[in-house]
């Protein structure tokens, strides 16, 4: 008898709800409160700013960043090593981690009485999660908040904080301090709790700073209401006047006002006390939407826009010839090749009067000229340019068809800068030769603008002069002196000269003439007196 009365427990069931808009589900604001209390996801996913892009978002029957990325999170919370996130693969990724929840007895919103157990919903769905309805999505998303609030770690160890539970009791000074109720992890924040009650007893609700209120009945029947009253400043400016309207009047001398009436006045200025806030949130959300949209039209522009880029459309003419060879040459660029100064300088001790190229004077040799634009012969081969037989000592690829008369052209090769290479002549130097001479012992320049006049005496050293390998002293006699005379032969060892000149050991000849110390100086200060100029060799 006793067995047969005895009879399961009914849980308590809430009627189906007839909701055609997720606006007017209470798991819409559940989902959302607690995105914005447990998650940076609002700031973070471009697109979620109110409660009405999530509702928008899970409207549509095709992938959208919104969902994407909150199931994403969702995920990561409840399995931190969760891999394959992306827009393809994230509709199994849930699957497969609800299906490990839903084979415990842990009751899920899919608890079966009759199986008594879970049943999974992705069994037998065909088009994965976003081919779904609202309704659906909306359910999985709940399921996935009440687990992380259950489960999750990072969750459950910022509620533990926020209300000051201890687990280790045992342990001394282990209770964490009280938040301050400012803080965003407080529990002054993390409650969700309605903004006020009106006379009727039906709780206003709101999750953010938008003008969005949700109304319900007593949450704790069966037979409670949910429905959305206010999503834009124009409803809710309408929702204050209704309440307005229906508050009640003012009491009587010496009577007070109930407990409903001091909470509908109190949910009146609460509504009106959020307008600013609610003024800021729509300029914010506003500038946010306009990035978005200047965005997707410079997206959409880029798509369409032809691409441009820097090369160009003409095929390039490499000539660096002074000549120009057509009407379209004459733009093209002439290369002025630099003087290099060690050559310039072994051109002075090689007494070479020759043609130089200067720094910025134009070369006696025609410069190179590419062969890219010539014309190809019958071998398939490119021919040489039309200025290749004037080249004149220029290094040259035989592959451009040279003549064989201009290979040997060579420039004079350069002398080695040493002491022996001044006695020695090269062959290649032979043409220098012609212009050399010896006046005074030293070998100068008979013709140039390093030439001796007829009047002057190369002196190598003179007295407070330097001496220098590079240079002479040109010297001009006082005018009317007489004439040097030739020195004749004397006793006393001499050595040879290339002029012929001797000097004595014991003193200095002058005129041919041996004089002492003394009186040399004086007349060789005084012929010292007309012109003295150093020459360069």
């Amino acid at each position: 008898m006793a067995s047969s009365y005895k009879a399961d427990k009914k849980s308590h069931i809430c009627p189906p709800s007839n909701a055609i808009h997720p606006a007017d589900r209470w798991e819409s604001l559940f989902v959302y409160s607690f995105i914005c209390k447990f998650t940076n996801l609002r700031h973070k996913i471009e697109g979620l700013e109110s409660p009405m892009d999530l509702e928008e978002a899970l409207m549509l029957k095709e992938p959208n960043n919104i969902v994407t990325q909150i199931l994403v999170q969702f995920v990561v919370n409840l399995k931190p090593q969760t891999r394959n996130l992306s827009t393809d693969q994230i509709s199994t990724t849930v699957a497969s981690v609800l299906s490990e929840y839903f084979k415990t007895f842990e009751r899920t919103i899919f608890w079966d009485d009759d199986l008594k157990a879970n049943v999974d919903p992705f069994e037998g769905l065909e088009g994965g999660f976003f081919a779904t309805n609202w309704d659906f999505k909306l359910k999985i998303l709940r399921q996935l908040v009440e687990l992380q609030l259950c489960h999750a770690p990072d969750i459950k160890a910022t509620i533990d904080n926020a209300w000051g539970v201890v687990h280790n009791k045992h342990k001394k000074n282990q209770a964490p301090a009280p938040l301050d109720p400012s803080d965003p992890k407080s529990q002054e924040h993390l409650q969700l709790l309605p903004i006020g009650q009106d006379c009727q007893r039906k709780r206003y609700w709101i999750a953010d700073d938008s003008p969005r209120i949700y109304v319900s009945t007593n949450p704790w029947k069966i037979t409670a209401t949910f429905q959305t009253v206010s999503s834009t400043r124009e409803e809710y400016l309408a929702t204050i006047d209704t309440l307005k309207a229906s508050a009640p009047p003012e009491p009587k001398r010496g009577q007070k006002r109930t407990k409903l009436e001091n909470a509908h006045i109190a949910l009146i200025a609460a509504l009106e006390g959020r307008l600013e806030a609610i003024d800021a949130e729509l300029a914010r959300v506003s500038r946010v939407r306009k990035k978005i949209e200047q965005k997707r039209i410079l997206l959409a522009q880029a798509e369409v826009r032809q691409t441009r880029t820097r090369r160009r459309t003409q095929k390039p003419d490499y000539v660096y010839n002074n000549d120009m060879d057509s009407e379209d040459d004459g733009d093209e660029y002439t290369y002025q090749e630099e003087r290099q100064d060690d050559e310039y300088e072994q051109d002075f001790l090689n007494f070479n009067d020759g043609p130089r190229r200067g720094r910025g004077g134009p070369s006696a040799v025609a410069t190179r000229r590419s062969a890219r634009t010539a014309a190809v012969n019958s071998n398939g081969k490119r021919e040489g340019s039309s200025d290749s037989g004037i080249w004149r000592g220029e290094r040259r690829s035989s592959r451009l068809g040279g003549s064989e008369a201009f290979v040997d052209v060579e420039p004079s090769r350069k002398r080695a800068r040493t002491e022996d290479s001044t006695e020695s002549v090269h062959s290649n130097d032979a043409f220098a030769l012609d212009n050399l001479g010896v006046a005074n012992g030293v070998r100068v320049k008979t013709s140039g603008a390093a030439a001796l006049k007829p009047t002057e005496i190369a002196m190598e050293q003179i007295a407070g002069k330097k001496r220098s390998k590079f240079w002479v002293y040109a010297v001009e006699p006082i005018p009317g002196a007489q004439p040097p005379l030739p020195v004749p032969p004397s006793n006393a060892s001499t050595s040879p000269d290339i002029g012929g000149h001797g000097h004595e050991t014991n003193g200095s000849h002058t005129n041919g003439t041996t004089q002492s110390p003394g009186s040399n100086k004086t007349d060789y200060g005084k012929s010292m007196e007309g012109r003295l100029s150093p020459m360069h060799l």
